[in-house]
């Protein structure tokens, strides 16, 4: 495995983002809906909207972060080999799923970052990164 990619680094960061985001959103809707009930926290009126809205719109952005696919990290990955990858080689070094890596290939070739090898492999198709 390279040494400039920490899958475990990797995994947490991505994991408190997520919960992060779901504590910021729920927090949120508990703020806003706790504005109409018989004993409120103090937050009242346009304040609560105000407070609810910004907790879900910083709860929506670190769940998009969370979820969204580590193309950047797979940029690094990839480099820091110095040859082709497979599919099966993001698996096991990001610790991803299969289809996870196959939509990070295919964004990564969109994105002019690889290229489909030259040479023919029998057991998996393998790309190279774009010099």
């Amino acid at each position: 495995m390279p040494t400039g990619f920490d899958n475990i680094a990797f995994h947490r960061r991505r994991k408190r983002l997520k919960i992060a985001g779901l504590v910021l959103v729920l927090g949120g809707i508990f703020t806003i809906l706790d504005m109409v009930s018989t004993f409120p926290i103090p937050l009242t009126g346009m304040r609560a909207i105000f407070a609810g809205l910004v907790l879900m719109i910083f709860g929506f952005l670190a769940l998009y972060y969370g979820y969204k696919l580590p193309v950047a990290e797979a940029i690094e990955l990839i480099h820091g080999n110095g040859r082709g990858i497979t599919a099966s080689e993001l698996v096991h070094q990001m610790r991803v799923d299969r289809a996870t890596a196959e939509r990070i290939i295919a964004a990564l070739i969109r994105k002019g970052f690889l290229r489909t090898s030259a040479q023919r492999h029998d057991a998996e198709e393998v790309y190279d990164p774009v010099q």
